[in-house]
């Protein structure tokens, strides 16, 4: 293993000082994003976020959510609020707590949630970080062969400035890269979706170097999904993670981080379990951003054999509960199989419980084969498995050699 120059911590990991803050009671009250004026009144759960921005022709380009436009519109009336704990007076407020009792003022970005059709996100600052560095992102659109979804989650990486910028331009980026390229080419292949959306991530993170210092360039985690037909393409890049979550007992653990434990363990250096245990384990060995290492993005085809869910997810999700099979359960004690913003936020709310150390956020993507046959392996379709996902859009998606004789990624013991 070439030794990484990776950024010497986590991201947005327990252990940070430099994004420390004060604990928070999992009850109080965080920033919501609700708007009820343009909340649609026959919507029996309406999302906590603005309704999805229009793309392109009215009506052919799909739509998406836009964490950028929640976060502008409510900005004002967060930040100008009175304490929520006493009542007092913004003026009274001191930085970031209320003057007079001490409580933490909620923040634009603490609490998030999406959702769009059949899919949902929902991002929370966690109860122990001062500020929110995750972002989600979620689109769909309307193809001759289907409908595609698709999805990203990225974490801003805490040891370097603007994590919080990185994250929400890459996300972004991706879905709006993939809607655009439907809209100006008709109906792609999934892999050419994939590569397009972390592509434009890819783009979107560098980009923000010109806006900061060149020494010191914002870097984020990435994970896509794109799906059509029953089948999906999965990419990342960072130690995000992508999790397929069903009740049939196929939960497991797509992706592989890019972290340093992964990377000792793969070499045989040291078992799994002691390469997660050493105080190195979740420095990076892959991000996007200016000083980004070159390569592809990892990804993956999938195809089920049942119905389930796509799970994107930051660290701060997986690190509380890594097992595939536990985030299942978690979805089948939620609030009902039609409820897919209920399951949601039970995932975030399961991370909280067990101490919220970290940013949390998860996408929540459905995928049954029963709505088609984009790759439908048992009528001589396309096979699945590991691909290379290049981060340059004008390259050709490629198999990986390499991984097609490994075996699928363990299922979360991390």
């Amino acid at each position: 293993m070439t030794e990484s120059s990776a950024p010497p911590s986590p991201t947005n990991g327990p252990g940070d000082p430099a994004r420390g803050g004060p604990d928070r009671d999992p009850d109080a009250t965080s920033a919501t994003t609700h708007d009820p004026v343009t909340a649609d009144p026959d919507d029996p759960d309406p999302t906590g976020g603005v309704p999805v921005q229009s793309v392109g022709p009215a009506g052919s380009a799909g739509e998406h959510t836009d964490l950028r436009a929640v976060l502008e519109a409510t900005r004002n009336q967060i930040e100008t609020a009175d304490c929520p704990e006493c009542g007092a007076s913004v003026d009274e407020a001191q930085d970031v707590v209320c003057g007079r009792c001490g409580t933490r003022r909620p923040a634009v970005r603490d609490h998030v949630e999406f959702r769009l059709g059949p899919a949902a996100a929902v991002t929370d600052r966690g109860l122990r970080r001062r500020r929110n560095e995750d972002a989600c992102a979620l689109g769909r659109i309307a193809t001759a062969d289907g409908e595609v979804l698709v999805a990203s989650v990225c974490d801003g990486v805490a040891s370097a400035r603007r994590g919080d910028e990185a994250s929400l331009a890459a996300a972004e980026a991706c879905v709006a890269a993939v809607l655009t390229r439907i809209t100006a080419r008709g109906s792609l292949g999934l892999d050419e979706l994939a590569a397009t959306g972390a592509g434009a991530a890819a783009e979107a993170a560098a980009d923000l170097v010109r806006h900061g210092d060149p020494a010191d360039p914002p870097a984020t985690t990435y994970t896509g999904a794109v799906t059509r037909g029953g089948s999906a393409v999965v990419s990342w890049v960072g130690d995000s993670r992508i999790y397929w979550l069903a009740g049939d007992g196929t939960s497991q653990l797509l992706s592989t981080d890019d972290s340093w434990a992964e990377e000792i363990a793969a070499a045989g250096v040291m078992s799994r379990e002691q390469a997660h245990a050493d105080r190195r384990a979740h420095v990076l060995t892959r991000w996007l951003g200016y000083d980004s290492p070159e390569g592809p993005a990892r990804a993956r085809r999938f195809r089920p054999a049942g119905p389930g869910f796509l799970l994107l997810c930051s660290d701060g999700i997986w690190n509380h509960v890594p097992d595939a099979d536990r985030l299942a359960a978690v979805l089948a004690s939620g609030r009902g199989a039609a409820d897919v913003l209920g399951d949601a936020r039970a995932l975030v709310d399961a991370a909280l419980a067990d101490g919220g150390y970290d940013n949390a956020t998860v996408a929540l993507v459905p995928l049954d084969p029963a709505d088609g046959d984009e790759w439908d392996t048992r009528s001589g379709g396309e096979d699945t498995g590991p691909i290379l996902i290049p981060l340059d859009p004008d390259d050709d998606a490629r198999r990986d050699p390499a991984a097609e004789s490994t075996v699928d990624p363990p299922d979360g013991s991390a």
